[in-house]
């Protein structure tokens, strides 16, 4: 193989951070701008000692940072719903009423339970894409739920593109790489 054949063998195969969807139920990947992928952190390594030497022993335990996504707003009167009311519609569906909203005497009364929220949600996956399109990496949370949303501040002195950066806690993640023959492997 040419050296110029290389290089572009591995210009291709190179990923460019824009190659991704974001699947979330009721919510439209299109208007996602930005995603973090799953991180896993291990507790810190312990010292153990016999006589006069001293051994690392990992720490054991294993925790999944959140992860954040970005997502653009778009006023559309045509549209059946803003995407501000699409992302509260979904943390409000099973886990939140406002105070104002509690009917009296109501047969079920929502309270803020992990299932709930892990409903309200539904699945969450994580596609990174090749250059082609097709999908080759699958980031899948698990027990995924709405921690936080922020709104963009509204101001006068910009005009950029108003959005909302929601904060997904989760349990854990797996990731599968899919091969081009078709071949998958979950770690």
């Amino acid at each position: 193989m040419s050296d110029i054949n290389y290089l572009q063998t591995v210009r291709y195969s190179l990923q460019n951070s824009f190659r991704f969807l974001l699947r979330i139920d009721d919510i439209p990947f299109a208007m996602i701008t930005g995603v973090d992928r799953p991180r896993p952190n291990f507790s810190a390594p312990q010292d153990f000692q016999l006589i006069n030497w001293k051994f690392k022993q990992p720490g054991g335990i294993v925790t999944w940072s959140d992860i954040n996504f970005s997502i653009v707003e778009s006023f559309d009167n045509e549209k059946f719903d803003s995407i501000a009311g699409i992302i509260l519609n979904t943390y409000k569906k099973f886990g939140y009423d406002n105070p104002n909203q509690v009917i009296e005497n109501a047969p079920i009364l929502k309270d803020m339970n992990k299932r709930a929220l892990i409903n309200s949600i539904g699945t969450v996956k994580i596609e990174v894409l090749t250059p082609n399109g097709d999908v080759y990496e699958v980031w899948q949370l698990y027990n995924a739920f709405v921690s936080k949303i922020s709104f963009d501040k509204l101001q006068y002195k910009t005009s950029q593109i108003l959005g909302a950066t929601i904060t997904l806690s989760y349990d854990w993640a797996d990731m599968t790489y899919i091969s081009s023959a078709g071949r998958e492997t979950t770690y």
